[in-house]
C-alpha cells in the first residue's frame, strides 16, 4: 500500500477531525473536488493561517498531485510535515511515505518509521501495516519478524481486513514458527485493542474512502 492519501476526505474523514479552521478546510476539499481550483487553494491557505493541521494536508496532496498548483513534492513534503506537527494523523502518513520512498526528500527509513508508528498509534491501520514492514525489512530499525507481525496484525482484524495486510501477514507466517506466530497476535491483539479500537471513527473512515475509490 504505497500510494499518497488523495484529497476528496470531504464526506468520510472530516467529520472524524474538528480543528479550528474546518469549515474553511471542508470549502476548500469542495471546491477541489469540483475542478475550482482557486478557490480551492484560497480556503485551504486561509485554514493552515489559522492552525488547521487538515489544511496543511490537504495543500500538501494538491502540491503532490499537481492540478491546482504545478506539482511540487517539496513544497508538499513540507506542508505535510507542518499538518503531522499540528497532529494530523493523514499527513504523518503521506510524509512517511515521502521518506520511506524519497519523494520530495532525502529518503530517510527512520524518520519514515517515526511518523508510520505516530499514525499507527492513533488508528490508521495503512500507517501499522508500513511499519511493521519496516521491522520485517530491518529499515530504520533492527530486524524483527515477530515485531513486524505484530504491527501488521491489526490491519488484519475482522474489523478491517485490508488485503495487503492480508497477503503480508500470509507470508509471514510461513517465516515464522508456532511459537513466534503466538507471541506476534498476542502482541498485535495488545495493539489493536489499544490504539485501533479507541479510534474506530478513524478506522472506518479510512475505510469509507478505500470503498468510494
Amino acid at each position: 500500500m504505497k500510494e499518497m492519501l488523495r484529497m476528496g476526505l470531504l464526506t468520510a474523514l472530516l467529520s472524524v477531525f474538528a480543528g479550528p479552521a474546518l469549515s474553511d478546510t471542508a470549502k476548500g476539499i469542495a471546491a477541489y473536488q469540483n475542478g475550482n481550483y482557486a478557490t480551492a487553494m484560497r480556503e485551504l491557505e486561509k485554514a493552515a493561517a489559522a492552525g488547521d493541521e487538515q489544511a496543511f494536508f490537504n495543500l500538501g496532496v494538491a502540491y503532490a498531485e499537481g492540478k491546482a498548483v504545478p506539482r511540487d513534492l517539496g513544497k508538499a513534503v513540507a506542508l505535510y510535515r507542518k499538518g503531522a506537527e499540528g497532529g494530523s494523523v493523514l499527513a504523518a502518513f503521506n510524509l512517511a511515505q515521502a521518506y520511506r520512498k524519497g519523494q520530495g526528500t532525502g529518503q530517510d527509513y527512520r524518520a519514515a518509521l517515526k511518523w508510520y508508528e505516530f499514525g499507527a498509534k492513533r488508528g490508521d491501520y495503512r500507517a501499522s501495516n508500513e511499519l511493521g514492514l519496516l521491522y520485517v525489512e530491518g529499515k530504520g530499525v533492527e530486524r524483527d519478524l515477530v515485531e513486524g507481525f505484530a504491527w501488521i496484525y491489526p490491519a488484519t482484524h475482522q474489523m478491517i481486513m485490508d488485503d495487503s495486510a492480508m497477503a503480508n501477514a500470509m507470508q509471514l507466517a510461513s517465516m515464522l514458527d508456532k511459537q513466534q506466530i503466538d507471541e506476534a497476535q498476542a502482541r498485535g491483539r495488545i495493539y489493536f485493542e489499544n490504539y485501533f479500537e479507541p479510534n474506530a471513527d478513524l478506522v472506518e473512515a479510512l475505510l469509507q474512502d478505500k470503498r468510494g475509490r
